[in-house]
Order: structure tokens, then sequence, then C-alpha cells
């Protein structure tokens, strides 16, 4: 597409963000070191299909928790680990140093365009508002189990709630399934944030930064 033909300045209020992979990255994220850590603190890991087990119940977690502490209790009971509050405190210290993100180099340049922004994500809301990105942008997260992207509701529910159409929104995230095709269909103009050149086929709108917002935004300045 070229963005040369495109004036999306003079129609666009609404940016909407995901969150992971596209304003922040995981400082550490060793899947090997993690599992080891939990077998340590006595979480029966044994084989392939129970790291996957413990994985996909803790990305469930990871999307409806209100604190650590909620998802340090909720994996402890889940897996039947001691739950003793010396036992619950440990674990929310230990995941507070493990599990942690930074902020892209380019997400203040980003948020400095004059538009509203909104961050669509299927993260707790306490590990993104330690971004401190709530005080700029309109945080929505999942409500309930089921309520996750790529549901077009949670797309609705952003325009629904800031009382903005789809011509007047665009969509910046690291997903085609997840973020792109969904916004899509609702007719939201979407682009393709793809840091490390893992879609090199992708034909539509795409950036490898979000400092590259401003081109197609305000083409020819």
């Amino acid at each position: 597409m070229n963005i040369k033909n495109q004036n999306f300045s003079q129609q666009i209020k609404l940016l909407i963000f995901d969150f992971w992979g596209t304003l922040a990255y995981p400082a550490k994220n060793n899947p090997e070191e993690f599992y080891s850590f939990l077998r340590n603190f006595g979480f029966k890991i044994r084989n392939k299909e129970e790291e996957q087990k413990l994985s996909s119940f803790f990305s469930k977690l990871m999307c409806f928790s209100k604190s650590w502490e909620n998802l340090s209790r909720d994996l402890l009971k889940e897996f039947k680990v001691n739950t003793k509050e010396d036992s619950v405190l440990l674990l929310i210290n230990s995941l507070k140093e493990k599990i942690v993100f930074k902020l892209y180099d380019d997400v203040e340049e980003a948020f400095g365009l004059p538009f509203e922004k909104a961050i669509l994500t299927d993260s707790a809301s306490f590990l993104v508002e330690a971004s401190g990105l709530q005080k700029e942008a309109t945080l929505f997260i999942p409500a309930k189990p089921g309520g996750l992207k790529p549901d077009p509701k949670v797309f609705l529910k952003v325009l629904n709630t800031l009382k903005i159409k789809p011509k007047e929104t665009i969509m910046v995230g690291d997903s085609i399934r997840r973020d792109l095709v969904p916004a899509e269909k609702l007719g939201i103009k979407s682009i393709l944030i793809d840091r490390e050149n893992k879609f090199p086929s992708y034909t539509e709108l795409k950036i490898n930064s979000l400092n590259k917002l401003k081109d197609i935004l305000y083409p020819g300045l």
C-alpha cells in the first residue's frame, strides 16, 4: 500500500495499541530458568506435557489476575503447592523479580502524537499499569474469560466507550491474527509493527518501529 496517498491525519482520532510486542517486551525471557525456579519452589513439572499445562494456566492467570498476590495464590492452589502465608509472600516477591518488562525506546515518540490513545491487551491490569502508560492512554483489559482478542467485541468496546467510529481509528499491533484481522473486519485501519521482520511477505501497512507512525500519519513531512 502506498502510504503517500493516505491522508490519515485528517480523519484519524484514535490510535489503539497492543501492549506486549508493540509497546513492551520481557526484560527476562528464559522459560527453562523459570520452570527450574518453579520446580525448586515445589511445582511438579516432570515433562513437556506438565510444562504445557502450567504454561497454559499461567497465561490465563496473567490475563485475569488482579494482583501479584491473586496470581500467586491461584498458582499455588491449582498445582497443590504449599499455600502457607510465607510461601505466598515468597512466590509474590519471586514472580515480581522474574517477570520484568521494559518499554521500547520508540514508545515515547508514538505517544507524543496528537491523537487519543487506547491500549487493548490481554494482559492483567496490574502489569500494564506498572508501565505508567495508563496515564496517557485509556486501558482496556479482559473483563471476563472469553473476552479476549481476536474477539471483535473487545475492539467494539473500545470504540463504543470512547465514542469513536472505526474509520477514525488505527490499530497498531504485532499480531496479524489477534490484532489486525479483527480490527480490519470492523473497518478499523491497521498497521503491523514487525520489529524483527517476522512477516517479510506482508504487503499491507507495516513498520519496524513506532517512530515510523508519523510518516504514515503525516506523509511528506
